[in-house]
């Protein structure tokens, strides 16, 4: 009975997290043209965290020994070339992220000083509890 209870839990933990995300997600592949993001700020973060940009731009975004976008937000063109191509000043490539990781993060980094900013550190779990 446990077992179950848990099994159902999670998966109704993941159907609650693809029908959030889902409409943010589905036409994020075509972008918007404007530089703006048309991604999953709880994505983005999420993808923030799985490829540890957190260790360079700090767990808010706040900085570190690289740029910060709390102030200063890039946009989706900024964020997928760098994202593509590294940059001069020790970013690596991150050759593996998909169109719709870096769509994501742009949502993820226009969230931000916002209400809508997801603050969670816990990427793995399909509904974060931390």
């Amino acid at each position: 009975m446990q077992r179950n209870l848990k099994f159902f839990l999670s998966a109704f933990s993941l159907g609650l997290l693809v029908a959030a995300g889902g409409a943010g997600l589905s036409s994020a592949d075509e972008g918007r043209g404007d530089g703006k993001a048309s991604g999953s700020a709880i994505e983005g973060r999420r993808v923030f965290l799985a490829n540890n940009c957190y260790g360079c731009h700090g767990g808010r975004v706040g900085g570190g020994m690289c740029p910060e976008f709390r102030s200063t937000k890039p946009d989706i063109d900024a964020i997928e070339e760098a994202v593509r191509k590294g940059t001069e000043t020790g970013m690596p490539r991150f050759p593996n992220l998909t169109r719709v990781d870096t769509q994501n993060l742009a949502a993820y980094f226009q969230s931000l000083r916002t209400s809508a900013e997801p603050t969670f550190t816990h990427w793995w779990e399909p509904m974060p509890s931390q």
